[in-house]
């Protein structure tokens, strides 16, 4: 890659998310092993903390996946402000009126639960709420669903990031957003929000997710 270049995984979890394995105090070593300039801690449901972390020329981004009562998960970006769960308009208005940047993740992966493709999003929502479209998620077990997520933002107009969906180290940078020239987490909300991104990604090994589904029922069966 060009060298003004600098990467980012767009959509990760912690301990913070029911099915995280990762330590917050972890995520900058990880950064600098896998020379990322900066991470979006997408939390399920709520967002762990609510400013950018700056450290060493290298970004954590405040961020959340959000679960909405009706068309499935948004991804929100830069968020400043935690919103109650509701339908997937009003979460992606109560982002945008919090300037955060609204992100479809994995759109086409009739695997999950709580998709587009398996909750029936229609495109004219996405054209109206949705920002930037995740084009490929190194959770997707078949590349395939990664493909049908390009082609459906390419066709909806709508500039594409990448993410691990990492739930421990093993799989955080596995697939990486690309921008230019960053200097300043300003720098990385603008380019954003431009939408001037590059993507990159591989799949991550399907048997790692594993552990973090024990995790999640270990952590219910202990409520």
């Amino acid at each position: 890659m060009h060298e003004r270049l600098s990467s980012f995984d767009l959509h990760t979890h912690t301990i913070h998310s029911k099915d995280g394995l990762t330590p917050p105090r972890t995520l900058f070593k990880i950064m600098r092993r896998q020379d990322l300039r900066g991470i979006a801690v997408t939390e399920h449901e709520r967002a762990s903390f609510l400013r950018p972390i700056m450290r060493d020329g290298r970004f954590l981004i405040p961020a959340c996946e959000y679960k909405s009562t009706d068309y499935g998960e948004i991804i929100g970006l830069f968020v400043s402000e935690h919103i109650p769960n509701r339908s997937f308009v009003e979460i992606a208005e109560d982002l945008h009126d919090q300037n955060a940047i609204t992100v479809l993740p994995h759109p086409e992966d009739p695997l999950r639960r709580h998709t587009a493709v398996r909750r029936g999003l229609p495109e004219r929502l996405i054209v109206r709420h949705i920002d930037l479209v995740e084009g490929f998620n190194s959770r997707c077990i078949l590349n395939i669903f990664n493909t049908r997520a390009q082609k459906l933002a390419r066709r909806l107009g709508k500039p594409m990031t990448a993410g691990s969906d990492g739930h421990s180290f093993l799989e955080i940078g596995h697939a990486r957003t690309w921008l230019l020239d960053i200097e300043t987490v300003d720098d990385v909300y603008e380019e954003l929000r431009a939408g001037r991104t590059w993507i990159t990604g591989r799949p991550s090994f399907p048997l790692w997710q594993v552990p973090t589904m024990i995790w999640q029922r270990v952590r219910r069966l202990a409520r």
